[in-house]
């Protein structure tokens, strides 16, 4: 779990900043103020070797906007694809190897809210 613990704190360091988001969670937010973004679920398997400890971690990052229409919405997955693409360093003893867009998609207004999501495919080494 460690491992993805870190993935999830690199994910927070490189979105946290972003302009025009109020603020990047690990569920949704009672009182939340759009557009904003939350991390998880994600999904690590095993991907050692004979010589490291290493995981891979399907991460959805979903942008939640209320505002009709969907340009702010797939402007603001573009910069977070651009963000998550950067990952790289170590993170509580793990490496961040490779980070890559699975797929990225917005779905229709539920009360009020529309989703956008991303789903990134992210690699980590135990060091």
């Amino acid at each position: 779990m460690a491992a993805g613990l870190a993935v999830q704190q690199a994910l927070v360091a490189a979105l946290g900043g972003m302009a025009g988001i109020s603020g990047v969670y690990d569920g949704p937010p009672p009182d939340a103020v759009a557009p904003y973004l939350v991390i998880g679920p994600d999904l690590i398997v095993d991907a050692g070797h004979k010589t490291g400890v290493a995981h891979e971690h399907r991460v959805v990052v979903t942008a939640w906007d209320d505002r009709p229409g969907v340009a702010r919405l797939k402007a603001l997955l573009g910069v977070v694809e651009a963000a998550a693409l950067g990952l790289s360093g170590v993170w509580a003893g793990q490496r961040i190897v490779s980070a890559r867009l699975i797929r990225m998609s917005v779905g229709g207004v539920q009360d009020g809210w529309r989703p956008g999501q991303i789903d990134l495919r992210i690699v980590t080494e135990r060091i």
